[in-house]
């Protein structure tokens, strides 16, 4: 009977991990790694729902490199996130006041404090009105999937020809579905240089 129960127990286990949804093409910073004394394995799925507390971080990391190699950009919706894939969309919840934003999980983080599970951008913070608060946190499996692709497969050294973050991607190509947006991005690129303002993925100019 014991030898029944296990194999149903196992079944049941492998039929759960046949429906999560493999890393896509892209994945940085997908192996396992030790900070502050702590070991963290990156997952290789993008499943994901949890509960838990969000920070922030802004100036103090303005420019400074992420997991991705890019530079940090607080004004750009963007999170930290300890193991999920990178890159991988998801949707942040503020659940004391039922705001939520969707960003792009570009680096690793947050290290400093038990209870937080992911780090906001300063931009996105501001945009649920987060300090130190509680959140859901969402995967978005096939916005994930599809931005992970299309890195490796359009963009040469994961780095986009016009200069666009992998969370300007996303809102770009992905979430608006402008594919063919390049000529577009030339044009914003002239903008941007013309511009003393700061570009918004959500398609707003901001002062920096």
């Amino acid at each position: 009977m014991t030898k029944v129960l296990t194999f149903i127990l196992i079944v049941i286990l492998l039929a759960g991990c046949s429906q999560r949804t493999s890393v896509g093409l892209t994945c940085v910073s997908c192996k396992p790694y030790v900070c502050r004394g702590s070991y963290y394995i990156p997952q290789k799925y993008y499943e994901y729902d949890e509960v838990g507390l969000a920070s922030w971080y802004g100036e103090d990391f303005h420019g400074k490199p992420k997991a991705t190699g890019e530079k940090f950009d607080k004004y750009l919706m963007t999170a930290a996130h300890r193991t999920l894939p990178i890159p991988s969309v998801v949707k942040v919840t503020n659940l004391k006041n039922g705001k939520s934003v969707i960003v792009v999980v570009d680096d690793r983080g947050p290290y400093t404090y038990r209870g937080r599970i992911i780090d906001l951008s300063y931009a996105a913070a501001k945009a649920i009105g987060v300090g130190v608060t509680k959140v859901r946190v969402q995967t978005l499996v096939s916005d994930s999937l599809q931005l992970s692709n299309y890195i490796a497969l359009a963009c040469k050294k994961r780095k986009d020809p016009f200069g666009r973050s992998w969370a300007q991607l996303y809102f770009d190509v992905i979430k608006r579905g402008k594919v063919q947006c390049y000529k577009g991005s030339q044009e914003l690129n002239k903008k941007q240089k013309n511009s003393k303002k700061k570009y918004n993925p959500l398609g707003k100019y901001i002062k920096t």
